[in-house]
């Protein structure tokens, strides 16, 4: 049988396959239980993710910055790569990364949009040194000043198991991007930059190491400018 590409799979995930080639697919993951396991956690992902942020908008009736945020926080349902490392690592149901991105991606949907109270009003280094704290490692602001961005704040975010933080930097024409630090979702082995997209065009860079995992989020930025931001940040916190 003739091996199914990852675009093909991203549109049998959105459910955009005509049904004559949706078949030809659904068989090919039939024999092909690692890709139909990976599939089926982007698509759970994607029923947690529309539910969790139809409370959030159902809760929150504050006024939103940005219509094209709305909808920032649903599914990851394509994970492509780009690595600073050589091999990237497998998106299996479990995997820490599936689990940190869907936090990271609707902490960005809730917050980035904010106008009222984005981040934490405390000062650079009292608000980094109480999140150093409350995570147990060092919480660091990279500059993203080469990219145009300006640090404007954080938060403390619940985790899984443990706290996380949210880091946000903003444009002079007020876009938006955050950082996520999840400690709870290191792995002993780095994973180097990869990039993920949500079904709605929201875009993530990602890595893991053996002390955290990281997501530069943006619903605003292109892929190739989040690279570029992701690249900055990356380089500063991996030196």
């Amino acid at each position: 049988m003739t091996p199914i590409g990852e675009a093909e799979l991203q549109a049998y995930t959105d459910n955009r396959l005509p049904g004559e080639r949706r078949r030809v697919v659904e068989a090919w993951l039939a024999s092909h239980p690692d890709d139909a396991a990976r599939i089926a956690a982007y698509r759970m992902l994607g029923e947690q993710c529309r539910a969790a942020y139809a409370l959030v908008i159902a809760r929150r009736k504050r006024r939103w910055r940005l219509p094209a945020a709305i909808a920032a926080g649903c599914a990851l349902v394509a994970l492509g790569a780009w690595q600073v490392s050589e091999h990237a690592p497998h998106y299996l149901p479990g995997n820490p990364a599936v689990e940190m991105l869907r936090r990271a991606s609707l902490a960005h949907a809730v917050y980035a949009p904010e106008v009222n109270h984005p981040v934490e009003a405390r000062s650079r280094d009292e608000l980094l040194q109480w999140l150093s704290e409350r995570l147990q490692m060092k919480v660091q602001a990279p500059s993203l000043e080469a990219a145009g961005l300006a640090f404007i704040g954080g938060r403390l975010l619940p985790g899984e198991r443990a706290p996380a933080a949210l880091l946000m930097y903003e444009a002079a024409n007020g876009q938006r991007v955050t950082l996520y630090w999840g400690p709870e979702f290191r792995r002993e082995r780095e994973t180097g930059l990869v990039h993920a997209r949500a079904d709605n065009g929201t875009r993530l860079y990602y890595w893991l190491d053996d002390e955290c995992a990281y997501a530069i989020a943006s619903a605003e930025f292109d892929e190739k400018e989040l690279l570029r931001i992701a690249k900055i940040a990356y380089a500063q916190l991996e030196k």
